[in-house]
């Protein structure tokens, strides 16, 4: 029982197994009789005939008409004519658009499944803490603003800011200073990458260092000059899973099928013997020889 639970336990073995269960369960939903290579009979069968509705239908979000099917039979079999004849004159072989569709199919066959997509318990944990960096926090701030627009008041723009940095000092609503602007004038707690998105980096960077409670400027941004009062600021920190599960299990599961695919190639590739042969060196300096002017 033990050599058995090793044989099948085998990846490849399991690998081999999928592959099997796949096709002969594919096979059976079709319900297309297997015709052997000299058979010049095309059957459509009445499973073939469902799979052609049923993609029609999710296309156009409704059945096919008697008509439409008629033609979706008939390119059916035209595609299985000239597969078949195709194959007959070798135009299969060493045709890439054909290789690479025959990869995919086995890329798809070598997906692995939910259940080796699964993390055990503390995997995600690990997985996190190895890779802390791509998950911090970045710092936050909420604040108000003030706009002062230099298209409008040039030169002294910075002057009109500070002298309602002044205003505002003595007791007068920010509210009723400043330009018109489609900026907000409030901005609840956003990230930095938010807060540069809108204002700018330069912006930005002068809000980390402003003080918290109080109205202080003039600071600049892409836009012109502005009067900022920073409401809360929270430094940048390392975040924990339940911060960012859903992206860490995605990155996890990502990583863990890269290894999957990667590790079954590999067993695949084991059973090959790969022979690069030199290149040409002739044709290889005809290549590179500069074109004549």
């Amino acid at each position: 029982m033990s050599l058995l639970r090793r044989f099948f336990g085998e990846p490849i073995i399991q690998f081999l197994i999928m592959g099997v269960v796949i096709f002969a369960g594919y096979a059976v939903l079709q319900d297309d009789p297997v015709e052997p290579e000299t058979s010049n009979a095309i059957v459509v069968s009445a499973g073939r005939i469902a799979q052609l509705n049923e993609m029609f239908s999710r296309t156009w979000q409704r059945p096919a008409t008697q008509d439409e099917l008629d033609a979706l039979i008939d390119a059916y079999v035209k595609e299985e004519v000239y597969y078949r004849e195709g194959r007959k004159l070798g135009l299969d072989e060493d045709d890439t658009v054909f290789r690479r569709r025959l990869q995919q199919k086995m890329e798809f066959l070598m997906e692995p499944s939910a259940a080796q997509l699964a993390p055990e318990d503390g995997e995600l944990e690990a997985y996190l803490a190895a890779n802390a960096d791509g998950y911090d926090i970045p710092a936050r701030i909420a604040f108000e603003q003030v706009f002062f627009d230099p298209g409008t008041r040039g030169d002294t723009t910075a002057a009109a800011a500070e002298q309602a940095l002044a205003v505002i000092r003595d007791g007068v609503d920010a509210a009723e200073l400043g330009d018109r602007t489609m900026l907000p004038g409030v901005m609840p707690l956003s990230s930095t990458g938010e807060i540069a998105g809108t204002f700018g980096v330069e912006f930005t960077e002068a809000l980390l260092a402003a003080p918290v409670g109080e109205w202080s400027g003039p600071v600049r941004s892409t836009f012109g000059v502005h009067l900022v009062n920073v409401g809360e600021r929270q430094e940048p920190r390392t975040a924990v899973l339940a911060e960012v599960i859903d992206n860490v299990r995605r990155d996890w599961e990502e990583e863990r099928r890269r290894e999957i695919i990667e590790a079954r190639y590999g067993e695949l590739l084991a059973q090959y013997s790969v022979v690069v042969e030199p290149a040409d060196e002739k044709a290889a300096s005809v290549d590179a020889a500069p074109a004549v002017q």
